[in-house]
């Protein structure tokens, strides 16, 4: 599945980010749909923050606690997303799948992609039973992105995260290595 440092799908792969990718990364995380659909992102992040961030996201790979990459558009090598699987528990063996998409993206599939790609590295190459995920109850297209990727519905968390002094509900999904395995090979 890895080839020269990446994965690779249909329309995109994935890689490490470098620090040369900071400004894109910068420019796509601080749009505000980024900010109101998803689970963790601050409100400002600028370059300053981005380059920390790649550091700090290197240094979570090389320790085994967390592994996000840029989703990246393979005709025009565009940065269109950021997808990991974070929050991993080597000894129990689970973990958690975040990504987000540039808004200019949606509804084209690139979650879903790289999604596979992901669950793929995560159950195969890191030896994971399951990983879980979590969206915004309201996040429909996230939900969507996660029943076609096989995860399990497991409940709402109700008021679980607070943005601008507002709490959100959260819906909580799972899925094991060998549901993924079965409907990766159907």
């Amino acid at each position: 599945m890895w080839k020269n440092g990446r994965l690779t799908g249909e329309r995109i792969y994935l890689r490490a980010y470098r620090t040369s990718d900071a400004q894109a990364l910068s420019d796509m995380t601080s749009r505000d749909e980024i900010y109101l659909t998803t689970y963790n992102i601050q409100r400002e992040f600028d370059v300053d923050h981005a380059r920390w961030w790649i550091k700090f996201n290197a240094n979570c790979r090389r320790t085994g606690t967390s592994y996000e990459f840029g989703i990246f558009e393979k005709d025009t090598d565009r940065l269109v997303g950021n997808i990991g699987i974070v929050n991993v528990n080597s000894r129990c063996r689970h973990a958690t799948l975040a990504y987000y998409i540039h808004p200019e993206m949606w509804n084209r599939g690139i979650a879903t992609e790289a999604g596979r790609l992901i669950l793929d590295y995560a159950f195969e190459s890191l030896r994971l039973n399951r990983v879980g995920a979590v969206c915004m109850v309201d996040n429909h297209a996230s939900r969507r992105v996660l029943d076609k990727l096989g995860f399990e519905f497991e409940g709402i968390a109700r008021q679980e995260i607070m943005k601008d002094g507002v709490f959100y509900d959260i819906a909580h999904y799972g899925l094991l290595g060998e549901e993924f395995r079965k409907t990766k090979h159907e």
